[in-house]
């Protein structure tokens, strides 16, 4: 499959929904810059709720660039949640 891959005009219907319950519900102690509602992420893929697909190119300070969900980090989370 290409990723890039837009199933639905983001922000799709259910990010919308999200994005307005979010607005209404949630202080606005920081500004959203794009309307993206992740549902889950594998390596360098995220998929937002309404199944669209994106290369993730965001990093912050100091981060290693593991991808989301490496299976040795999420094992070692694992490990150190069970002491």
């Amino acid at each position: 499959m290409k990723i890039p891959h837009i199933k639905i005009t983001p922000p799709g219907p259910r990010a919308r929904e999200i994005i307005e319950r979010d607005q209404r519900y949630t202080a606005p102690a920081y500004g959203r810059v794009y309307p993206l509602v992740v549902k889950e992420g594998k390596g360098m893929v995220i998929e937002d709720v309404d199944g669209n697909l994106f290369l993730d190119f965001t990093a912050g300070i100091a981060v290693t660039a593991t991808g989301h969900s490496h299976p040795k980090v999420v094992q070692a989370i694992e490990e150190q949640a069970r002491k």
